[in-house]
C-alpha cells in the first residue's frame, strides 16, 4: 500500500512536468505542497492516533462504532475548518509568504484543498478495515481506486490542469464511498451515516470560509494585514457559531482540551 500510494503522489507531478510547461509544474506544485501541508499531517496523526484506540475494543462492536463515529466528527471539523480556511486565504497567504509571481498558484491551491479535505477521512475508514483484520480489502480497494486514476490522468492531459484537478475531487468522492461502504459494513455505520454526522462540520466550515474570503476581497489592506484579518476572524466565528450551535464535535474537542489544560 506504500509503494502504491507513493508512485500516485508522483504520477500526477511526473504529467505534468510531461505534457505542460515547467512553469505550469512549478505553480502546480507551490499549491500541492502549501495543500498537503496540513492534509497529510492530519491523516498521519489522525491515523497513527485512531488506529491504536480503536485496536482496543475492536471486539466490542457497539463501543467501537461509537468511538469511530466521535472521532471521525472530531478529526473532520478540524479539517473542514483548516482546509476551507486555506482556500479562503489563499491569495494573501501565497503573496506574503512566496510573493506576487506565484499568484497563479492560488486557483491550483483552492481547488486542491477540496481535495485534500477528504484525505483525513480516507484514513480513517481504511484504518477500520486494519483493525477488522481486512488488511486483504484495505490493500484490493487501494489498487482499484489508483486505477480509477487514470481517466482523470488522461482528461488532464487533454484538457487541461484546473480539469484534472476537478476529476481529482470526483476520484477522491468516488475513493470515499467505497472506503467508507466497506468500513461501514463491518461495523454497521453506512456512508450516509457519516456525511450526515459530518456535514454540520462542513456547513460551518464552508459559511466561515466564505465569510473571511469575503471580506479579504472588500478590504483594503496589506496582503500581510488581510492575511491576519482573515485568520482572527475566522477563528473567532467559528468558535462563535459552534458555541451558538453546540456543534458536537467542537463540544467534544473543547472537553478534550479542558481536561488536558486541567491536568
Amino acid at each position: 500500500s506504500g509503494l502504491i500510494d507513493t508512485a500516485y503522489r508522483n504520477i500526477y507531478y511526473l504529467i505534468i512536468g510531461k505534457y505542460f510547461s515547467a512553469v505550469q509544474l512549478g505553480y502546480y506544485t507551490r499549491a500541492d505542497q502549501f495543500q498537503a501541508l496540513p492534509s497529510q499531517q492530519l491523516t498521519g496523526v489522525f491515523g497513527r492516533v485512531s488506529y491504536p484506540i480503536l485496536s482496543t475494543i475492536q471486539d466490542d462492536i457497539l463501543k467501537l462504532r461509537s468511538a469511530y463515529k466521535q472521532i471521525i466528527k472530531s478529526t473532520m471539523l478540524i479539517t473542514f475548518v483548516l482546509m476551507l480556511g486555506m482556500a479562503a486565504v489563499a491569495k494573501p497567504m501565497i503573496i506574503t509568504l512566496i510573493g506576487e509571481k506565484w499568484l497563479p498558484s492560488v486557483t491550483y491551491l483552492q481547488m486542491l484543498c477540496f481535495v485534500g479535505m477528504f484525505y483525513p477521512l480516507h484514513a480513517l475508514n481504511l484504518n477500520m478495515l486494519k483493525v477488522q483484520g481486512r488488511s486483504d480489502l484495505f490493500l484490493r480497494l487501494e489498487v482499484i481506486k489508483k486505477v480509477l486514476s487514470i481517466p482523470t490522468i488522461i482528461i488532464g492531459i487533454i484538457y487541461g490542469i484546473k480539469i484534472m484537478i476537478i476529476g481529482m475531487l470526483i476520484n477522491t468522492i468516488i475513493e470515499y464511498y467505497l472506503n467508507s461502504y466497506w468500513s461501514g459494513k463491518l461495523i454497521g455505520y453506512s456512508s450516509f451515516e457519516q456525511i450526515r454526522d459530518i456535514l454540520p462540520s462542513f456547513l460551518l466550515a464552508f459559511t466561515v470560509a466564505a465569510i473571511i474570503y469575503t471580506i479579504g476581497n472588500i478590504i483594503d489592506l496589506s496582503n500581510i494585514w488581510t492575511l491576519v484579518t482573515q485568520i482572527i476572524v475566522g477563528a473567532v466565528l467559528t468558535i462563535i457559531i459552534a458555541e451558538i450551535f453546540k456543534l458536537n464535535s467542537y463540544l467534544y474537542l473543547k472537553e478534550i482540551v479542558y481536561d488536558n489544560l486541567g491536568k
